[in-house]
């Protein structure tokens, strides 16, 4: 049930689905009282005023798991209780006005006062737009990539945020990169600070290896589409999805400069390509069970930009992952696991069997429905652990989105799980 807990870091903060800070609400005096209610351009009262919202107490949405009563680890993490670990008070909207001070409008609506209806949009196949929409999709995400977000990031866990000067500013595409690092990765204290029980105590992935994966990729996805229609004023832009499913020859039909540039043997993207330029963070990240302080690690440091891009389709080491991660998926695996009418199955994690959930996040065989780890005969045979779909496509593109912490530096990462997003959108579809 642990992943369940899913979207207190994203979805939970401020009823608007942000998570960590507004910039307003990070001075020294702000973060003392626990309070984030600032008051809009424009008004006179925080959260806008009646009408559009007012400062309110704000609740708590974590769901209390018994198999974490006990773990010592779980109690220290910041994202257990999100946000109310920082602000207790924070902006009640009212009506159809959403955000952490009132002034977005709340999903399907739009408008000054968020009274227009909005129509379903449509995400469409990358391979079937045109060429200014392939341009678009490229500038739209290179200019969120160098506009600074109105969300800061801490540098450091509650407990050692010394005041405003642990928050930093971070671009809108990097920010996202950050948040889902955040949910993911390395927070937890290291094994060796003793908090931990047994050293799988010290790890907690809020957003994989469990039932809300597909649905936390969801809200961040929309969330992300949102940004980027308001940096770039278009409110009917959609992201593409990539049909991984589907590409030409099995291998990377996207990974040209005419969608999300193409690479030289060792990786590294053309130079005719928008993205080449792009800087990567969370990369190069400190050994885990190197403690930074006596409770926790450090979170990535989102002002230092470590790398650039890489990618290698297809050329990934066989000895480890097998001959399959070679190509992409193929349809036949993607009908396997949209066959199965159980959306997930105990114990909701990376070894559930027979779950759709599991199919499709990539740890369940594509031959048998059944989670499959190393295997290793008696006479020294070694059979790789299964990934398939998802996972087998972040494999698959070795580089840059073949690790979790780092995969959202690169644009395909979207393309990617817009897809996943669809085949869950199919799922619900076909068994309701």
């Amino acid at each position: 049930m642990k992943a369940l807990g899913l979207l207190i870091v994203l979805a939970g903060c401020f009823g608007g689905g942000d998570a960590q800070f507004p910039r307003v609400c990070t001075s020294d005096g702000a973060l003392d009282s626990k309070e984030c209610c600032p008051i809009p351009p424009g008004f006179t009262e925080p959260c806008g005023g009646p009408g559009r919202g007012h400062c309110a107490d704000t609740p708590d949405p974590s769901v209390e798991d018994p198999a974490w009563k006990n773990i010592n680890a779980y109690k220290v993490d910041d994202r257990r209780h999100w946000p109310t670990v920082f602000f207790n008070r924070t902006c009640e909207c009212e009506g159809n006005f959403s955000g952490y001070d009132c002034t977005r409008c709340v999903w399907g609506h739009r408008g000054p006062n968020c009274e227009t209806k909005q129509r379903p949009a449509v995400r469409r196949n990358i391979r079937n737009i045109s060429t200014e929409e392939k341009d678009k999709f490229q500038h739209y995400f290179d200019r969120a990539k160098n506009t600074t977000s109105d969300f800061v990031f801490a540098l450091e866990f509650k407990e050692n945020i010394r005041g405003s000067e642990d928050f930093v500013n971070v671009s809108v595409y990097d920010f996202f990169v950050a948040v889902h690092y955040y949910a993911s990765r390395e927070t937890m204290p290291p094994y060796s600070t003793g908090i931990c029980g047994e050293e799988d105590d010290c790890f907690l992935d809020l957003a994989h290896r469990g039932a809300g994966f597909p649905t936390w990729h969801r809200a961040y996805l929309l969330e992300v589409e949102r940004a980027l229609q308001e940096v770039n004023g278009d409110p009917d832009w959609t992201m593409p999805y990539w049909d991984w499913g589907a590409a030409e020859k099995h291998q990377c039909d996207i990974c040209t400069n005419e969608y999300v540039g193409a690479n030289d043997k060792d990786g590294n993207l053309d130079p005719g390509s928008v993205f080449a330029s792009w800087r990567t963070i969370c990369e190069h990240l400190p050994p885990f069970y190197n403690a930074t302080h006596r409770n926790h690690t450090r979170p990535c440091d989102v002002t230092n930009a470590t790398g650039r891009l890489k990618r290698n389709p297809g050329h990934v080491d066989t000895a480890a992952y097998g001959e399959s991660l070679t190509r992409l998926p193929l349809p036949t695996e993607v009908d396997f696991a949209l066959r199965f009418p159980l959306y997930d199955t105990p114990p909701y994690d990376s070894i559930s069997n027979c779950s759709f959930r599991n199919l499709l996040e990539g740890y369940a065989d594509t031959t048998t429905g059944k989670y499959r780890g190393e295997i290793t005969y008696a006479n020294g045979t070694r059979v790789p652990e299964a990934f398939t779909l998802h996972n087998h496509v972040h494999i698959y593109m070795n580089g840059t989105m073949s690790d979790v912490s780092t995969a959202p530096n690169d644009p395909a990462f979207f393309l990617h799980h817009c897809n996943v997003d669809r085949l869950l959108e199919t799922w619900i579809r076909r068994h309701g």
